[in-house]
């Protein structure tokens, strides 16, 4: 049997490679699906390349499937939302758009947002997007939170004036129970975001996905949840480079184990003290940037997040972690941040890292 039988795509991290132009971005969309990647996931992040162009512009001059992962509704105005993803529709081919959807990034969303009633306003975006989307004509009073959050006409009512031209699939992105059972509730599938590697070591995932499902299987006894996994990459044939490369997103994802009440059974299966964790937090509570904060990061604290390291290595902690995927019943792994260079990254994960992958064994 081969260790993964699912598919495989990329997810494009805009504020970790910020030094892409946004040709860069569709070149680099093309190379990887000439090595076989079979979707391109996008990040969503103020003050970067906006998630939707690079998506518009990539399904320009690339055949290949999209998706969101995640979207942060707090940064777009959901009639927005509705508009765009119906114009990228007609630049797909029929393709199915991914659209994943959470709250946000705990360490950087709310530095431009109070994330308020995040449950509400997730499920509320949602079934405001699949309505729009489908070709409904709804009245904004049937989403009172987004009503009052956006100042929506109270008597007004919405519907798109063109129809889209591709199917829609929603997925949700957060951790928390409460997040996963609406997940479970509402969404088509989940995506276990850039924590896929902590939650795994931590034994938390398989509990996790089991909320989902039963969540979902409440609604519906026949409920299949489709599964996602960004797993984090920093591949590089510059090993200190490689190993450089995630400092700067782990000083802050790795506050979500505050956030999320690891134990101190949690911590030390992580091989991480929780004082590292805490001293990272009082820098940034601090005033410290992500580059200052970066400089409290470890080589083992970033392979709690990432596989990281030159193409050998990788490759086996790849096997390892696509493997567990595989076994905890995911459909598709995006490689995700990628590393340093995308165009040696996406070399490297096609030539030496997947054919690993799908050898029998």
């Amino acid at each position: 049997m081969t260790i993964f039988n699912g598919e495989l795509g990329l997810q494009f991290v805009t504020h970790l490679a910020n030094q892409y132009t946004l040709p860069d971005l569709v070149r680099l969309a093309r190379l990887a699906a000439d090595k076989g990647f079979q979707q391109i996931w996008v990040n969503d992040n103020i003050r970067y390349r906006n998630q939707l162009v690079v998506l518009t512009a990539i399904a320009s001059h690339v055949p290949i499937r999209l998706g969101t992962a995640i979207m942060v509704p707090y940064f777009h105005n959901p009639l927005d939302i509705a508009d765009s993803l119906g114009a990228l529709s007609e630049l797909c081919e029929g393709q199915e758009i991914s659209v994943g959807i959470a709250r946000g990034d705990l360490g950087q969303s709310p530095q431009h947002v109070q994330a308020l009633k995040p449950i509400a306003m997730v499920n509320e975006t949602v079934r405001l997007l699949r309505r729009a989307l489908s070709g409904e004509e709804f009245h904004y009073s049937d989403f009172p939170f987004l009503q009052d959050f956006y100042r929506l006409n109270a008597n007004g009512k919405f519907s798109l004036a063109f129809k889209p031209r591709s199917s829609f699939k929603f997925y949700g992105g957060g951790n928390g129970p409460q997040s996963l059972k609406m997940c479970g509730r509402i969404m088509d599938g989940l995506i276990s975001s850039g924590t896929y590697i902590p939650m795994l070591k931590a034994g938390r995932l398989p509990g996790m996905l089991a909320t989902a499902d039963q969540a979902a299987r409440e609604v519906n006894p026949n409920k299949r949840l489709r599964k996602v996994c960004e797993l984090n990459v920093s591949i590089s044939s510059d090993r200190t480079l490689a190993i450089e490369f995630p400092k700067r997103q782990v000083a802050h994802s790795i506050l979500q184990w505050e956030a999320l009440g690891f134990t101190s059974e949690e911590y030390a299966k992580m091989g991480v003290a929780r004082e590292q964790v805490l001293k990272l937090k009082e820098a940034f509570t601090a005033g410290a940037t992500v580059e200052e904060a970066s400089a409290l990061v470890t080589e083992h604290m970033v392979k709690t997040y990432y596989a990281a390291g030159r193409p050998e290595e990788v490759r086996d902690q790849i096997i390892e972690l696509v493997g567990a995927a595989g076994q905890l019943g995911y459909d598709h792994v995006a490689f995700a941040k990628l590393g340093p260079d995308y165009d040696e990254a996406i070399n490297l994960l096609a030539d030496q890292v997947v054919p690993a992958l799908y050898k029998t064994r």
